[in-house]
């Protein structure tokens, strides 16, 4: 329920870049496939040739710094409520490592967000928004598109 709201005010205040896809509610990615493939060609419709760059945030999830994170909720105007939620959420967390019959003692993660939590996917879409936003203001003449999806991304040209 949390994440529903929170995913709703951040859509409605435009804090979600267009071009975040994945995580998002009507964001799927089908709508990835889509935007894609309209993109490559209405390219060819102009003779033009499109290349893209795929990559992927290594360790995304467990390397979101969460002064960091809060730090961005209070930029992108969330109320302190929310913002003091995510500081009590996210402390005293701890990992286990497993490997086949072999359980690790727990682990304290002062960093990080589970990728299997309801709230990870808002999380992270909060998390990167800023650096989508950053890259169209700062990459506007380039002539280059950027779509994220969650913690992978494509550059297209």
């Amino acid at each position: 329920m949390l994440a529903n709201r929170i995913q709703f005010d951040a859509v409605k205040h435009d804090i979600f870049h267009p071009n975040q896809l994945g995580g998002i509610r009507q964001r799927s990615t089908e709508d990835a496939g889509l935007i894609l493939t309209h993109l490559v060609r209405a390219g060819w419709v102009k003779g033009l040739q499109t290349s893209a760059l795929a990559f992927d945030i290594a360790q995304f999830f467990p390397s979101i710094n969460h002064d960091m994170f809060m730090a961005v909720l209070c930029k992108q105007g969330f109320p302190p409520l929310l913002v003091n939620f995510f500081a009590d959420y996210l402390v005293g967390r701890s990992t286990v490592y497993c490997w086949n019959s072999f359980q690790s003692t727990p682990w304290p993660m002062d960093v990080g967000v589970g990728q299997g939590s309801a709230l990870s996917p808002v999380i992270s879409g909060l998390f990167i928004a800023p650096v989508m936003k950053l890259y169209y203001i700062k990459a506007a003449l380039l002539q280059t598109m950027l779509l994220s999806f969650v913690d992978n991304g494509t550059i297209l040209a």
